[in-house]
């Protein structure tokens, strides 16, 4: 049987305010507009044949951008969750694949390669990624229904995302810096390393 590459990428989504606490600025008698930035994705993918299909599940995530701790104005990411990566082997996939899932990585991205925001002291990149490069999955055991899970905390995630501090210290830059993060995303993508552009032979 051919071996199908499986690829999905999700979107995660990053937010301004509202959790560990308020953004606040001096006004009078406006009331303070609010915009949030929301995403929205591809359901699975899965191809006839292969050897299974991934899913990535990021219900619990939260992403969000709140003042540091010890200041009013200074931009901190905070991180609640995880992300729940699963394999289902294919009822006709061979043993060594049910027993043992395939071999996996997963790589976070950015949509926006000029994702960047000017405070006043200058033009800076709002997130860069620790770690960009593929990083392997290792499976456990497959739960009583075959399933494979691997499971990324929010502390191993905040290790790879990088939030630059920007002083938001009024309303006005509050609104243009909440536009700009409106520009870009963060990406995960799950794999085998074989895509639909980079097949395997048909001999293998």
């Amino acid at each position: 049987m051919k071996k199908l590459g499986i690829l999905i990428a999700l979107i995660l989504c990053v937010t301004i305010g509202g959790v560990y606490a308020t953004w606040t600025y001096t006004q009078n008698t406006d009331v303070a507009d609010e915009t949030i930035n929301m995403t929205m994705n591809l359901t699975d993918v899965a191809y006839s044949g292969s050897y299974g299909t991934y899913e990535i599940n990021t219900d619990s995530l939260k992403l969000k951008i709140d003042p540091k701790k010890d200041t009013t104005h200074t931009t901190a990411l905070y991180i609640e969750g995880q992300i729940v990566i699963t394999f289902t082997p294919n009822s006709v996939a061979p043993e060594e694949v049910k027993e043992n899932g395939v071999a996996s990585t997963f790589q976070f991205g950015l949509t926006n390669a000029n994702w960047t925001y000017d405070d006043g002291d200058g033009a800076k990149k709002l997130i860069t990624l620790a770690h960009d490069e593929a990083e392997d999955i290792v499976w456990g055991e497959p739960d009583e229904n075959g399933v494979f899970t691997y499971i990324i905390t929010a502390e191993a995630l905040a290790e790879h995302i990088n939030l630059a501090e920007f002083n938001l210290d009024t309303k006005v830059k509050y609104d243009e810096f909440n536009t700009v993060l409106g520009n870009g995303q963060i990406t995960i993508t799950v794999s085998d390393g074989i895509t639909a552009t980079n097949p395997i032979p048909n001999n293998q």
